[in-house]
């Protein structure tokens, strides 16, 4: 890695469900040292502060136990946070974030607020039928809601590593829908690729392989912009 850069470098992952960017941020995050910036990650944080007398907090709860999608201008503001209380401590990797254009919009103005260097989007390929079979095989933990699979870098087992309980499929991780959720993601993710890559900042790594391999290609894919 190329420390002689005064500003700490930055990273976008995208992919569609089941294209393994969890995994492959907590990698970076060690590799790095990076923050990992998980979107749903500080949904949750902030949803345990609810009746706190933290109004954002009590909105964002209500929303995610009515399993109503967050706003963008939440998102926005919950990330914005984040970057304000790390930016020149560390630099990024953003999971889940942006999910939309507005948000893409909305982070590249943070960048320039915060003097953060410009990030590199890497975006996972994965085929929508083994996306879908990815989707059906993860497991997720109905006390803190986390979500795990066999293939993740820190699975152990049956239970969940914070609380230890027994995790469970999620009813919704059918075929079916599983396939059209990642119809819904795929459409969002060809936008944001398109953003970046008329930004000049896009790198495509093949999803479909071990994670050791998915892995080597993203730190070779990364090089020029360390």
């Amino acid at each position: 890695m190329n420390t002689s850069h005064p500003r700490p470098f930055n990273i976008v992952l995208i992919g569609p469900p089941g294209s393994g960017k969890g995994t492959q941020a907590q990698l970076l995050e060690e590799r790095f040292s990076l923050y990992h910036l998980s979107s749903g990650d500080i949904i949750r944080a902030i949803r345990s502060k609810a009746g706190t007398g933290d109004t954002l907090a009590d909105e964002v709860r209500s929303r995610y136990d009515a399993g109503i999608p967050q706003p963008d201008q939440v998102i926005e503001e919950l990330v914005k946070r984040e970057i304000e209380r790390l930016h020149r401590k560390t630099g990024f990797v953003f999971d889940a974030f942006p999910l939309s254009l507005p948000q893409a919009i909305a982070l590249e103005r943070m960048v320039q607020t915060f003097d953060m260097r410009e990030p590199i989007a890497i975006s996972i390929d994965v085929k929508r039928d083994e996306a879908v079979r990815r989707l059906t095989l993860r497991l997720y933990c109905p006390n803190d809601k986390l979500v795990f699979h066999p293939l993740d870098a820190d699975y152990k087992g049956n239970h969940c590593h914070i609380c230890g309980a027994e995790l469970q499929h999620r009813s919704d991780d059918t075929p079916e829908l599983a396939g059209k959720r990642f119809d819904t993601y795929e459409e969002r993710i060809r936008v944001l690729k398109n953003f970046y890559k008329e930004h000049g900042r896009l790198l495509d790594v093949a999803g479909e392989q071990p994670i050791k391999n998915v892995f080597n290609d993203i730190l070779r894919a990364i090089v020029p912009y360390l």
